[in-house]
């Protein structure tokens, strides 16, 4: 993995709509405030929050950017990275494993699959973190063949963040380096997305969407669903 790039963009004035979206996802609202950040794109408030000692708020940002599968991604590469520090647990290789099979195919089966693996290896694990990422991307978090319950909107990517915090926290010492070189790679999946304006504009969509489809199934009377109705996709 290769270090953050260097960005040339200028910090001054308060945060841009964009920044602002990202800040609040990720729960550093306070933070682009303080720094100012500007409206060119929330790399700069990557960047700032890494200079001024918070790369875990910086993972947070990048997770918030990032759409779920992209995230996800990102949550895993990086779970399976810390994990070849020593051996790993049976659970933690079966999360892997789980989330890897959902990146190939994201359907509800493997969907499913994943927060049981998650659950097994532990939320307070990166691979664990990652596997309940998945099962809040989409569908429903009741059980199957009931009512659907669709996830809180934005709780995926916070899970997709968490993974790759925990990633990094697996060797305290080096912590910094290893949320470096995580942040580097998140950056360089919002870049192939085709930069910041596109890559959380797809974020914003699947956010939205979340929250339209929970307002709308919260609004619906209990008594005109149908109990045998299998959430959409």
């Amino acid at each position: 993995m290769t270090q953050p790039p260097q960005q040339t963009h200028q910090t001054a004035g308060p945060p841009s709509a964009l920044v602002a979206w990202l800040a609040e996802r990720a729960g550093v609202a306070d933070d682009a405030n303080t720094l100012g950040a500007t409206a060119v794109d929330g790399g700069v408030l990557v960047q700032s929050l890494v200079a001024n000692g918070k790369p875990a708020a910086a993972l947070q940002v990048i997770a918030a950017a990032l759409p779920p599968r992209e995230g996800v991604w990102w949550a895993w590469v990086s779970a399976r990275h810390a994990s070849q520090a020593a051996p790993p647990a049976p659970a933690i290789t079966a999360a892997l494993a789980a989330v890897e099979g959902w990146i190939s195919q994201p359907d509800d089966e493997r969907r499913r699959a994943a927060w049981g693996a998650g659950e097994r290896a532990g939320l307070d694990t990166a691979a664990g973190c990652a596997a309940a990422a998945v099962f809040f991307t989409s569908g429903s978090v009741a059980p199957a063949g009931v009512t659907a319950v669709p996830p809180p909107a934005g709780i995926d990517g916070i899970l997709a963040g968490n993974a790759v915090t925990l990633a990094a926290a697996t060797n305290p010492e080096h912590f910094e380096a290893l949320a470096g070189a995580y942040i580097a790679q998140g950056l360089e999946v919002v870049k192939q997305l085709g930069g910041w304006d596109k890559a959380v504009a797809i974020s914003q969509e699947h956010f939205q969407t979340q929250q339209e489809r929970q307002h709308r199934l919260s609004t619906t009377p209990s008594s005109d669903a149908s109990a045998g109705q299998r959430p959409p996709r």
